[in-house]
């Protein structure tokens, strides 16, 4: 009988071990996919065509906001970036929509649609007024 214990609690052993997860290491913020990177010092800038941009407001307390934007890059090997300034009062929040690529690598002349929503977060009380490459969206009023 002492057997029978003994390969019992090393079958459990066994069976609890492989449940247990492996540790995985702590990783800092994560960037978006649309945030400038390093990287962009060596491509060449281009537009972005926006059929859609509008703002979401999230249902939660306190409200958060989102600007949803559509569109359309000139070829799949354009990468879409967002730059967000907001003034020091949270009065306004500006957009500056783009696209970046390499100007040597060949590439299929194709649009390439795109739908993104960048996080706005959570304001101030005061209204702010919202921007995208220049153009008045809206405003929040939270």
């Amino acid at each position: 009988m002492p057997h029978h214990t003994s390969l019992s609690i090393i079958f459990c052993c066994i069976l609890l071990s492989a449940c247990a997860g492996f540790a995985s290491p702590t990783q800092g913020p994560t960037s978006a996919p649309w945030d400038p990177q390093p990287s962009d010092s060596r491509m060449q800038r281009g537009e972005v065509e926006l059929t859609s941009v509008k703002i979401i407001t999230l249902e939660s307390d306190p409200p958060q906001f989102r600007l949803s934007i559509r569109g359309a890059l000139p070829t799949p090997c354009h990468q879409l970036r967002v730059v967000v300034s907001q003034s020091s009062d949270s009065s306004r929040i500006d957009f500056e929509v783009y696209s970046v690529f390499d100007p040597d690598e060949i590439c299929i002349q194709v649009l390439e649609p795109f739908a993104e929503e960048i996080p706005i977060g959570v304001l101030s009380s005061r209204e702010s007024l919202i921007s995208v490459n220049g153009n008045r969206i809206g405003e929040i009023k939270p």
